[in-house]
């Protein structure tokens, strides 16, 4: 998608709900006893463009609407002595096949550079594919929720 904008959310807290409700909707399976509110609080904690978590966000350049978001954030599910994390990455449905996960991952990428990190991780049951095309490669696979899901690794 050409032109498409990649914001940190700090700079646009209405979008906070949507991003909640669609990470509760796709992810929520993995931890099945978050909430949508859990979602909201943590969300609300990327604030500071400094330090970790950091969520960013896809604007698209027709519409000024949000078309997909990402999370930087210092853990998660596995691996927990590992850091920092790809996160959460969303695009709506009607959206995908743009290039909008693949400019999330990559900014997340160069904003976990930014903060002083050499490599950046993440876990995924369903686009080993997609993140392998963009530098990411596989090291471990875990399950989570009885699901399986590669986890990866890539330089910042």
């Amino acid at each position: 998608m050409t032109g498409i904008r990649i914001a940190h959310l700090m700079e646009c807290k209405d979008y906070i709900p949507t991003i909640a409700a669609w990470q509760q909707a796709e992810f929520g399976y993995l931890n099945p006893s978050g909430t949508v509110e859990e979602r909201v609080e943590r969300l609300s904690k990327a604030n500071d463009r400094q330090r970790l978590p950091i969520s960013l966000v896809a604007i698209s350049p027709d519409r000024n609407a949000l078309v997909g978001s990402a999370n930087v954030v210092a853990t998660t599910l596995t691996h927990k002595h590992l850091t920092p994390w790809l996160s959460s990455v969303f695009v709506p449905a009607e959206q995908r096949g743009k290039g909008i996960a693949s400019a999330l991952t990559l900014a997340a990428a160069s904003e976990a550079r930014r903060l002083g990190f050499e490599t950046i991780y993440l876990f995924t049951p369903r686009n080993e594919a997609l993140y392998a095309r963009l530098g990411w490669a596989t090291f471990d696979r875990v399950m989570l929720g009885g699901v399986s899901a590669a986890v990866m690794a890539r330089a910042a």
